[in-house]
């Protein structure tokens, strides 16, 4: 039996298709049955989660720490029972909504929101290097122990990868 090289080419590209597909759809619990705890970890082993929700907000930001977690930067928000919403577009893929900021009425979170309405903008730290724009999304990102992810409402007339959270990142080095 003789296999064309097209029909292997598109097995393999279906393979791709499911593959992506999965490694997106995100887990009903974070791979890690840690605890969390408030403020960043520091000397706990973990990854942290700061949250700033810009300059509007009149909100303090949020300093978390998923312990012992070893899943994806979307995962991290079920870890520490943030509520995250992404768009009917991009559910898992785009975050719209944090801790119910901003509101409903600000964003219906039906599309993807305009630069006019703000959006969050996705940062990581590690190895005391500071803040760096993530390049990747948080479902794709896996943080490693000691990392912290951030994310800060960036609104009109700011630059989402100059603006940063305005709480320093506190990242430490785990055993």
């Amino acid at each position: 039996m003789k296999i064309s090289l097209r029909m292997v080419l598109i097995a393999l590209v279906a393979l791709v298709a499911v593959g992506s597909m999965v490694s997106t759809i995100p887990s009903e619990k974070p791979l890690s049955q840690g605890s969390f705890a408030e403020g960043q970890c520091g000397e706990k082993e973990g990854v942290s989660l700061v949250v700033d929700f810009g300059t509007s907000s009149n909100r303090e930001a949020l300093e978390l720490c998923a312990l012992d977690f070893t899943s994806t930067g979307w995962d991290v928000f079920a870890a520490v029972e943030l509520e995250v919403e992404g768009t009917s577009e991009y559910p898992t893929g785009f975050v719209c909504r944090l801790d119910g900021w901003p509101t409903i009425e600000a964003q219906p979170c039906s599309k993807t929101p305009t630069a006019a309405q703000g959006s969050w903008a996705y940062f990581s730290a590690s190895e005391d290097k500071g803040w760096q724009f993530s390049g990747q999304g948080a479902a794709m990102r896996k943080p490693s122990c000691g990392s912290v992810e951030g994310w800060r409402f960036v609104e009109a007339g700011e630059v989402a990868s100059q603006s940063w959270p305005r709480v320093d990142a506190k990242t430490s080095s785990c055993k």
